[in-house]
């Protein structure tokens, strides 16, 4: 029997301090992960998606970049920062798995209480066309 290995998670909506944000975002996917019986071992080589609103004031780079390390800060289980000793379970063993993160800009919903949207499945190459 296969492994189950994507899920989607709604972000929550993004809230001071970061390191607190961070730590929803760990608890959102373990709850998912833990609902559809997902795990990822150390050799599993992952796709993250991350889906994130932008209307008509789009995030700047930065908030766009801050918030991504955020999200593999959250998957790491380093909720201090890249540095910190300070760790919780982490639910991706290394962000040397990922093997491609995608930023997907979608359009800003009305009323959403989600910051956007995390997806994770399982990495597969793509082919390369020769043209």
């Amino acid at each position: 029997m296969a492994r189950r290995f994507s899920i989607t998670v709604p972000l929550p909506a993004y809230a001071r301090p970061r390191n607190e944000w961070r730590r929803r975002v760990h608890g959102a996917v373990l709850d998912v992960q833990t609902r559809r019986g997902v795990g990822y071992r150390e050799n599993d080589q992952l796709e993250v998606r991350i889906s994130l609103p932008l209307g008509d004031r789009p995030l700047d780079i930065h908030e766009i970049d801050e918030r991504v390390k955020d999200v593999i800060d959250a998957l790491e289980g380093r909720i201090a920062g890249p540095r910190s000793r300070r760790r919780i379970a982490p639910i991706v063993p290394s962000a040397d798995q990922i093997r491609r993160i995608v930023l997907e800009k979608e359009p800003r919903r009305a009323r959403r209480r989600a910051l956007g949207e995390l997806a994770i499945s399982r990495f597969r190459a793509r082919r390369r066309t020769v043209s």
